[in-house]
């Protein structure tokens, strides 16, 4: 079986150890037939998630609009976006990279990310029911890993660790 990587791997031209490693086209598969789903019940994931952050993590809250309609569309939009765009990595990168850059401006850490992956995989697992299983959940969380870091790196100076204003 041929090594592959996830779709959302990012590899530039500099980056010649990954050029050469095919996208494993199940993946693909696999997140696209999870599209559906993730359009049925988006409004109920990210209304879960959104309680869920909220409720565990107040201290996050003051960063999000009271209204939180237009952020959960937001969210889902996202998330959709990021699998219809697979095939295009470029696209996605450096939308994700915007948005990055956009979070970092409302206060979101890097420490942030691991919470709202973690979160939104229990989301989805709830909310998605028997048609969750690991398989999809490998892929979900391998595609959110990789969207936090393209968004964490987006923050950083070239050679740089975080740029995230001095926190105390």
């Amino acid at each position: 079986m041929p090594i592959t990587r996830h779709p959302l791997m990012p590899h530039g031209p500099d980056d010649r150890r990954l050029h050469h490693i095919g996208v494993d086209p199940a993946a693909y598969q696999r997140l696209n037939a999870s599209l559906g789903l993730l359009r049925d019940k988006g409004p109920r994931i990210v209304g879960t998630f959104y309680s869920r952050l909220f409720e565990r993590y107040p201290g996050v809250r003051p960063m999000f609009p009271t209204d939180m309609a237009s952020q959960q569309n937001k969210l889902l939009g996202s998330l959709v976006m990021v699998v219809e765009h697979l095939r295009d990595p470029e696209q996605v990168t450096a939308t994700l990279q915007e948005l990055g850059r956009k979070h970092e401006g409302y206060g979101a850490l890097p420490e942030h990310y691991p919470i709202v992956c973690s979160l939104l995989l229990e989301s989805m697992a709830t909310e998605l029911g028997t048609a969750w299983n690991d398989q999809l959940e490998s892929e979900w969380s391998q595609a959110l890993t990789l969207v936090s870091q393209i968004m964490i790196d987006a923050c950083r100076p070239p050679g740089g660790s975080t740029s995230a204003k001095t926190r105390s």
